[in-house]
C-alpha cells in the first residue's frame, strides 16, 4: 500500500524508562507487538481505533548500560518513568529521574510515571510511592507530571488514552514549531543490516522533516550522497515519512557494515562534523564528581563519553572551568570520535559508562557556545 504525500495517522515516540524490564514489558506490550532487540527493545503498533502509531522503547541494556537509557531518552518525545511498587524508589530510578529532568529542560519532552507490578501484598505502598514522586521532583521540571497506577486491565487502557491526548499536543506544537529548519531531514539510525536483493536498510525515527523516497541525501559522518530506494513503515511501502514515524529506509550506495548508531542519514550538506568544541557543562546538583575538589574540571583524568542523539564519543577534558555540581561553566572538549550536528552546534549529555554501583552516572547538559 502507497499512501503518497499523505500523511493518514499520528505518529507517538514513547521511552519505557526502568530497571525492572517484566514491567516494561507489559507496559510495551500493552502499545504493541515486540520488535526490534539488541540493547533497545522496541514496540510497534497502529491502532486503527485511534488512527495513531505507537513506538515504544525500552532500554533493556540498562542499569548495567546507561548509554541504553540515554538513546532511548534521545529518540523519543514521551519519557515514562515505570515505577516497581514492590521497590519503589531505587538508586535506577533516581538516575532516570535526573535525565528525565535534563530532557524535559532541554528538549522539551512529556513526561509521565506509572507505578506497576502491584499486587495485594504491597498494593499499600503505592499511595506513599506517588507522595515520594511528587516529593522528588517538585523543584524539577518533572513537577506536576501525571502519576498512574497500572493495576487492571483498564489502567493501561486509561494510559494508552492519556499518551494519545498527550500525543496530539506534541503533534500541534510539532506544526506550529515548524520553520525552515523543518525542511532539513534527520534520522536517527538505530539498527543496521543488509537485506537479500534489497541492499542495506536502516531503521530509524523521523526527528526532523519530511522523508521522500527516490531523493539522494547524506550518511553523516561516514560519507555523502546516498540514494534512498524505499520507505516502509510496518511492512507497508510509502513514499513519505513525517517527524515521529519510525522507518525502514532502503539505501543505495553503502554497506551495513560502514553504519551504527553514530550515523545521522539527513539532507544532503545540512550536518557538520567536529572533533573538538568549547561549550558551557550544566553540572546536575545530584552528581558526585570523584575529583578532590568535588567538581568537573581538566585536572580529572576520568572517563567520560557526550552523548549526541545516538551517537557516542570518548572525551578529554583539555581546558576549562571547575565546575561544582549544580552550577555551570565553560570547557574545551576533544571527541575521541568526530561527532555531526545540524550546525546550531553539538548538544548532548555527558556521562560516566561504567557499570551501575547505585551512584549516578549523568553529569549533566553540554553544549557548544
Amino acid at each position: 500500500m502507497d499512501e503518497g504525500a499523505d500523511k493518514p495517522e499520528l505518529s507517538l515516540t514513547i521511552g519505557l524508562l526502568g530497571a525492572n524490564h517484566e514491567i516494561t514489558k507489559l507496559v510495551g506490550e500493552a502499545l504493541g507487538s515486540p520488535g526490534q532487540r539488541s540493547d533497545l527493545q522496541f514496540y510497534n503498533r497502529l491502532d486503527s481505533s485511534l488512527n495513531c502509531v505507537f513506538t515504544a522503547v525500552a532500554p533493556i541494556g540498562y542499569p548495567e548500560k546507561v548509554k541504553s537509557l540515554i538513546q532511548t531518552c534521545a529518540e523519543t518525545e514521551i519519557h515514562v518513568m515505570c515505577v516497581d511498587c514492590s521497590t519503589g524508589i531505587t538508586p535506577e530510578i533516581g538516575e532516570i529521574m535526573v535525565l528525565m529532568d535534563i530532557f524535559a529542560q532541554y528538549y522539551q519532552t512529556h513526561p509521565i510515571a506509572i507505578i506497576g507490578g502491584i499486587n495485594k501484598k504491597n498494593e499499600w505502598q503505592k499511595e506513599n510511592i506517588q507522595v515520594q514522586l511528587s516529593k522528588f521532583t517538585a523543584q524539577t521540571n518533572l513537577k506536576g507530571m501525571e502519576i498512574l497506577f497500572l493495576e487492571q486491565r483498564s489502567d493501561y487502557d486509561h494510559f494508552k488514552e492519556k499518551l494519545f491526548q498527550v500525543g496530539k499536543v506534541i503533534a500541534q506544537k510539532r506544526q506550529t514549531t515548524a520553520d525552515e529548519k523543518s525542511e532539513v531531514v534527520k534520522v536517527l539510525i538505530d539498527h543496521v543490516f543488509p537485506v537479500k536483493g534489497v541492499g542495506t536498510v536502516v531503521l530509524g525515527l523521523v526527528k526532523r522533516g519530511v522523508v521522500r523516497a527516490g531523493e539522494m541525501y547524506d550518511l553523516a559522518p561516514v560519507q555523502n550522497k546516498v540514494i534512498l530506494r524505499s520507505i516502509q513503515k510496518f511492512d507497508r511501502d510509502f513514499k513519505t515519512a513525517y517527524v515521529g514515524d519510525r522507518v525502514g529506509l532502503a539505501l543505495k550506495g553503502v554497506k551495513a557494515p560502514e553504519l551504527d548508531r553514530n550515523t545521522v542519514f539527513s539532507t544532503l550538506n545540512s550536518m557538520e562534523k567536529t572533533a573538538e568544541v568549547k561549550g558551557t557543562l550544566n553540572v546536575s546538583p545530584f552528581f558526585k564528581p570523584q575529583h578532590p575538589s568535588g567538581c568537573i574540571t581538566p585536572e580529572d583524568t576520568r572517563n567520560y563519553h557526550l552523548i549526541v542523539d545516538l551517537a557516542i564519543s570518548p572525551i578529554k577534558l583539555i581546558d576549562g572551568d571547575a565546575i561544582a555540581p549544580g552550577k555551570h561553566g565553560h570547557l574545551h572538549l576533544k571527541l575521541e570520535k568526530p561527532l555531526v550536528h545540524d550546525k546550531e552546534g553539538l548538544r548532548g549529555i555527558i556521562a560516566e559508562f561504567g557499570p551501575f554501583q547505585k551512584k549516578l552516572r549523568i553529569v549533566g547538559y553540554f553544549h557548544q557556545d
